[in-house]
Formats: structure tokens, sequence, C-alpha cells
């Protein structure tokens, strides 16, 4: 029931104008990406703090910079809070 729940929850968002994927953050390249797969090819798409980028954690949505998904570290794994996390981006 999970996966159709987060199917559900995707589709709500691409409705709503969202771009949606997986965010992906690299700290020694200091960019943030939104990883899509569709019809089996990958692409990346660069974000920018001109960009309304929203993660879902667990239930809610928090609103996050570039700069924020850059500076916020897990300190035992060295990688972003942010990195892998699902992500809706709108282009403002």
């Amino acid at each position: 029931m999970d996966l159709l729940s987060e199917h559900i929850k995707e589709t709500i968002d691409r409705v709503d104008g969202f771009i949606t994927g997986t965010l992906i953050v690299d700290l020694e390249k200091s960019s943030v990406e939104l990883e899509q797969t569709r019809d089996g090819k990958t692409t990346y798409l660069p974000l920018t703090d001109s960009d309304f980028i929203e993660v879902r954690t667990g239930k809610e949505y928090v609103k996050v910079t570039v700069k924020e998904a850059l500076v916020h570290k897990d300190n035992f794994l060295k990688c972003s809070i942010f990195a892998g996390l699902y992500a809706r981006v709108k282009n403002e």
C-alpha cells in the first residue's frame, strides 16, 4: 500500500506543476541536482537558489535552498542531510 500511496503523492505533485525526483547533493562540487528517472532514462536537472525546492520528510514538505542543502551535513556520514530525499521543484 505504501508504494501506491507514494505514487499518488507524486502524481498530485506533478498535477500541481512540480518537477519531481530525488535530491542529489554533491558537496565536493558544491552542486545540487534533481535526479529524474522516466521510462528507464535517468536525467539530472541542476538546481539554483532561484528554484523553489521542497523535500519530503515523512508526511511533511520542508522548503530547502541550494545553500541549505550544501551546508546542513550529517557529521557522521559526511553528507547533506537532504541528499537522497524525494523532492519537488518549481522553477521560479
